[in-house]
């Protein structure tokens, strides 16, 4: 029955053996994408660079959580350096607190550098390219310690 509906199929027509069919294709696909959804871990902080640019950058917590052998309920957080580069920057400040939940889209950068005691360090960071904020922090409205949703706009920046 297989065979049968195979002979059906229809064979590509204009290929031919030839020297062309022989040859390797040199296509290449590469893709540097991260996609984060995450706990802010402190305020924005800004810098600028050796070039005069302005950047920012914030620790985005993520957590994952599993079950071990006993069925117990596990959570691993992983931490992870957020930078933006200029008007994202500007717009971080703005808008990013401590505690927000956020998601950030961007490229993973891996650097190394030397630090104050001579040690050559090896970093990560999420370099963005775009980001949302899902939620806002609480903050206290009164004196009784009530808790009030901060309410800003929810907002998609692209550098």
């Amino acid at each position: 029955m297989f065979r049968s509906a195979l002979a059906c199929v229809s064979k590509p027509t204009g290929l031919t053996a030839g020297p062309m069919m022989n040859q390797k294709r040199g296509v290449q696909i590469f893709m540097n994408k991260a996609i984060l959804i995450g706990n802010v871990g402190s305020d924005v902080k800004e810098f600028e660079t050796k070039n005069g640019k302005m950047r920012a950058t914030f620790p985005l917590a993520t957590s994952n959580r599993y079950k071990d052998k006993e069925g117990n309920t596990l959570e691993q957080t992983s931490w992870h350096r957020i930078a933006l580069g200029s008007t994202l920057a500007e717009r971080a400040m703005r808008i990013i607190q401590k505690g927000a939940v956020v998601q950030v889209e961007g490229s993973i950068r891996y650097y190394t550098f030397t630090n104050k005691d001579g040690v050559e360090v090896n970093g990560s960071e999420i370099n963005g390219s775009s980001f949302q904020v899902l939620s806002f922090p609480k903050r206290k409205t009164d004196e009784e310690g009530q808790d009030e949703d901060h309410t800003a706009e929810i907002n998609t920046e692209n550098s």
